[in-house]
């Protein structure tokens, strides 16, 4: 394993985004989720412990009344990348403590961040609609139609009209829902890093990740399919394993950004 680490330090220099779309790239999910593994068991401990203040502050932001979602806005992005700041600073191995997880809240990268994820949020949101719409416009259409008839039936009678409005499409819409999410999550999943690393603006990290990943697609699907199964696997496991599978997600999407671009 130590060759691996000393091979991916010394790996080529810098790559613009032109260079690296045109002369292409390869990267081994596996060894690159080996890798964050490795970047998390060096100090675990304090990965943890960022894990479990991160999940404290989303919980609590969610939780103020009427601005609970601006408010998770506002810092679950800079908080995310709370990981990649400290995973970097661990790779170049220059001083770093527990307040480096918060690099994220910087004046350099806040806004870059926080944009990005409302974005990002937004394209989601959009191809989710587009998708699933279609299975609900019927029982939508008809509710709305007998919305005056609803008014004059009996409660009990009102519930067994809206449970026969129940399409089983639904169901594969919402799964549906679920693999729309995935894929174009996998589109930016490096433009945080292209923010921390380089300095980038969200519409920057936005259109570098897109070019970026869109060149091998499949084989970031692969990876991000591999690490939604560990985030899964460490949910089920009374949510504790998600104390690891968070900073290996992320750690092991750092290792393949370096790989790519050198950085």
């Amino acid at each position: 394993m130590q060759d691996f680490f000393s091979s991916h330090d010394n790996q080529q220099p810098h790559r613009s985004v032109e260079s690296i779309v045109a002369e292409g790239y390869s990267f081994n999910a596996t060894r690159s989720i080996q890798h964050g593994f490795s970047r998390f068991g060096k100090e675990a401990g304090i990965y943890v412990a960022f894990t479990l203040v991160y999940i404290a502050l989303i919980l609590v932001a969610n939780a103020i009344p009427f601005v609970g979602d601006i408010a998770n806005l506002l810092v679950s992005a800079p908080l995310i990348a709370g990981f990649i700041c400290y995973g970097l600073r661990q790779r170049k191995d220059e001083f770093r403590e527990f307040s480096t997880f918060f690099g994220g809240f910087s004046k350099a990268n806040w806004a870059s961040l926080v944009s990005q994820g409302i974005l990002v949020n937004l394209c989601m949101l959009l191809a989710v609609a587009v998708v699933v719409l279609p299975f609900f416009w019927d029982p939508v259409s008809i509710f709305f139609g007998a919305a005056e008839q609803l008014s004059s039936m009996s409660q009990e009678r009102a519930g067994e009209y809206l449970i026969s409005l129940f399409n089983p499409s639904i169901i594969q819409a919402s799964g549906l829902s679920v693999i729309v999410v995935v894929l174009v999550t996998t589109l930016f999943s490096l433009a945080p890093f292209f923010i921390v690393y380089r300095g980038y603006n969200a519409m920057e990290a936005m259109r570098a990740s897109y070019l970026v990943v869109k060149a091998k697609y499949l084989s970031f699907l692969g990876l991000n399919f591999l690490l939604w199964l560990l985030l899964i696997t460490g949910f089920l496991m009374c949510c504790v394993g998600i104390l690891i599978a968070l900073p290996v997600y992320y750690l092991s999407f750092a290792a393949v950004y370096e790989e790519i671009t050198g950085d």
